[in-house]
């Protein structure tokens, strides 16, 4: 996580929490990308150009390559979220600035068009493939009615606030990887060893039968195909490193998109020839992989356009709605685009406008006329881009620069005359495709001038991160995730750990926004309900002598937040609180808190409780594993400081392990004695283990339980055991999980440990 600090009077501070890796920054830009691109336009633009598609699907690298360039050194220059639009606003005048987010936004948008109607011809040609029918509906029917259902269901999900880009576009996405990998290794077998493959014929005997021209036809409606990297310049705000992660993501989703197309477009050639492929149109891949996969091949590039779409949309429709929302609260759009639902917290304006223009597009045109229009208003955008990176490297030569684009400015230069010409070049393959693309623009321009909002929203934007020494890494640290404002035995017990190692409390508490509001747009009530929260309780803890620090973490993920924390402040042990239940069946304390004592990269103790703890008798559950041990100490700490006894509650239900159970227990009570606290040892024989132990904590003022050796992906937070009883018993309840030192995700960040 990298944070930025925004220091306040009252003590807290407020940061924004930095947590897509490289990994999720790249699918982010894989799904558009390749989405259903590949699956539907390799035959589209096989029809325009012939074999020469190979050369098309290359030249087209190159000429990108240009363009990324720049997005490469304006990213690193301006990290935040907004991409194209926001470097064009900065970097040209009126109304170019807001056209460059006109045209991102509308663009975006319809060539979402494009991946929602490949999830429908998807699933008409998965029903066509098994000779099913929906009674009543031809399958031109079914290719709209799916359309419309995908795009509808993604602008639901992201009015809802479901989280979808990021780290679950990770395995959409490698799916769809997977299922090309999969083609391309099973149509070469079949080219090898099948005599009625093509072979070295599917190419030719003319690489470009339709004329040099076509060469450039072809890449101004292909060019689409490269759009992802504007997607993945929308994650600058929420990107881990942005100068550097968000330009290596979209050098990398530009080559594997590459490579990807080139070696597709290839084993189809050699498979069914060229002229196949043409005839084949939207599912000339269908026909290659009936032939080259026995039984499943045309089905599984169905399922494979399917699961492309949905990568595609989910990603589109993510950037879109944030471009819209952005020129809303920039003043740019009527400013009904940049509010946020009240309960929701999300931008249904932005989104829903967003699922009307796809969906319009979608119906009323076909694909090759929908995809034209999106590639002509992505070129434009990119020439923009072009002319905003040569203005603001005049302009800003203040802003650091991570990445600086070459041949400055002969490398811009040749990306916004080779995005001119391709433009030009689409007029020839469809002039309405222009004339549409014109009148979105004109439409653009009666917005800004008639309807555009009338002042800018403000913005959450933090100072620059401030970074701990080396003395402060080296102190021991306890964090507390803050949910429950009235825990206070929370504080008292980070108290005592504090004060035996000389350390310091880190309070934190999570904003969590929505995937498709930027973090930056974070609302700044909510922001400061959650300051007073922590305050309060930082006054509480100063207040006993030790040094707090509290933080607001705004962040997508209330998880990843309190991980990453964990991990940059070179925490010593976590400490949360549960409230005793959850909401669902399948988790033992709820989504959230399951996955942060699973992924905890320290040790981690949950404290069941309501408000201040009072402690005269704390009771701890013997037993024999290390957790045991350092909850033993734990618990003698805590009586120490509040002058409580200790009981060891030794439970035997099975004599052959008396003499084992007793062992376990005087080790525990020498650990008590050694802080000369009042401890006995008392023996129970229930019948079962968590009815003895929930009736003992009807006497005892705090049950202390270790950990069980659960591994990361075992269905129990601590144990079959400990969580039962941790969910039953009648007193306050402090489990203890520690996390192994030495081990490579649980590096030794504390004291040394005087057990065993």
């Amino acid at each position: 996580m990298t944070e930025e600090h925004a220091p306040h009077t009252s003590g807290v501070e407020v940061t924004l929490n930095r947590d897509l890796g490289l990994a999720e920054v790249l699918m982010i830009g894989i799904g558009p990308n390749i989405g259903s691109s590949i699956f539907l336009l390799i035959g589209l633009a096989t029809e325009i150009v012939g074999p020469g598609l190979l050369l098309t699907f290359g030249l087209n690298f190159v000429v990108t390559i240009f363009t990324a360039l720049a997005y490469a050194e304006l990213a690193s220059a301006f990290p935040e979220t907004g991409g194209g639009y926001l470097w064009v606003k900065e970097g040209l005048f009126e109304p170019l600035g807001f056209l460059g987010g006109w045209m991102s936004w509308v663009g975006h948008c319809i060539a979402c068009s494009v991946y929602a109607i490949g999830f429908g011809t998807g699933v008409s040609l998965l029903l066509t493939q098994y000779n099913l029918e929906i009674p009543g509906l031809s399958p031109e029917s079914v290719t709209s009615i799916f359309t419309v259902l995908i795009a509808v269901a993604f602008c639901y999900m992201n009015y809802r606030g479901v989280k979808g880009a990021g780290r679950s576009g990770i395995l959409v996405s490698s799916f769809l990887i997977g299922i090309i990998i999969i083609f391309c290794l099973f149509c070469i077998a079949f080219i090898m060893g099948d005599p009625s493959a093509a072979g070295i014929d599917g190419f030719g005997p003319v690489l470009l039968p339709f004329g040099y021209m076509s060469i450039a036809t072809s890449m101004g409606f292909t060019f689409m195909i490269f759009e992802g990297y504007e997607v993945v310049a929308q994650t600058g705000e929420e990107a881990k490193h942005p100068e550097k992660t968000v330009p290596r993501a979209m050098f990398l989703c530009i080559t594997i998109s590459a490579v990807l197309f080139i070696a597709v477009a290839a084993v189809t050639f050699a498979t069914i020839g060229w002229q196949a492929t043409a005839e084949g149109a939207d599912h000339a891949l269908n026909l290659a992989a009936d032939k080259a996969i026995p039984f499943i091949g045309g089905a599984l590039m169905s399922v494979g356009m399917i699961i492309g779409s949905v990568a595609a949309v989910n990603s589109v429709v993510f950037s879109a709605s944030r471009v819209s929302f952005a020129m809303g609260r920039d003043g740019n759009l009527p400013s009904i685009f940049g509010r946020l639902h009240p309960t929701r917290h999300t931008p249904v304006t932005a989104i829903l406008i967003s699922g009307m223009i796809i969906i319009f597009m979608a119906v009323t045109f076909d694909i090759r006329k929908v995809a034209a229009v999106a590639d002509v208003m992505v070129l434009l955008l990119f020439v923009l881009v072009n002319l905003s990176m040569m203005t603001l490297r005049k302009r800003r030569p203040d802003a650091k620069r991570s990445f600086i684009s070459p041949l400055f400015p002969w490398i811009p230069l040749a990306g916004v005359g080779s995005k001119m010409f391709l433009a030009i070049m689409l007029f020839d393959l469809d002039p309405l495709a222009w004339y549409l693309a014109l009148a979105v623009i004109f439409a653009g321009l009666l917005v800004h001038y008639f309807a555009k909002g009338k002042e800018e929203i403000e913005h959450f934007r933090p100072p620059a991160p401030s970074v701990l020494s080396d003395e402060a890494k080296a102190r021991y640290r306890v964090l507390i995730p803050v949910d429950d404002p009235r825990n206070e035995g929370i504080i008292d017990i980070a108290v005592t750990l504090a004060a035996k190692y000389d350390g310091e409390i880190l309070l934190t508490t999570v904003v969590e926004v929505p995937a498709s509001v930027p973090l930056s747009a974070v609302e700044k009530k909510r922001v400061d309900e959650r300051k007073k929260v922590l305050e309060r309780l930082r006054e509480y803890s100063e207040m006993r002598g030790i040094k707090t620090r509290a933080i607001v973490l705004v962040s997508h993920d209330v998880v990843a937040s309190v991980i990453d924390t964990a991990k940059d402040y070179h925490v010593n042990a976590i400490i949360v609180g549960w409230k005793g239940y959850t909401n669902t069946q399948k988790r033992i304390l709820g989504r959230k808190l399951d996955d942060i004592v699973r992924q905890t990269p320290c040790d981690i103790m949950v404290l069941k409780a309501d408000g201040k703890l009072h402690l005269d008798n704390i009771m701890i559950l013997s037993g024999g594993l290390w957790h045991v041990s350092k909850a033993t100490e734990v618990a003698a700490d805590i009586a120490q400081m509040n002058d409580s006894r200790i009981t060891i509650l030794n439970v035997i239900v099975n004599e052959r392990y008396l003499v084992k159970a007793a062992e376990y227990s005087k080790r525990l009570k020498m650990i008590v004695e050694s802080r000369q606290v009042p401890v006995i040892i008392k023996e129970i024989r229930p019948e079962l283990i968590v009815g003895g132990v929930v009736a003992e904590s009807l006497e005892t003022d705090l049950l202390v339980i270790g950990s069980s050796a659960a591994k990361r992906w075992d269905q129990f937070a601590f144990g079959a055991i400990q969580d039962v009883i941790a969910k039953n018993a009648k007193c306050p309840v402090l489990v203890y999980k520690r996390v192994a030192p030495g081990t490579p995700d649980a590096p030794m960040l504390g004291p040394p440990d005087d057990e065993d």
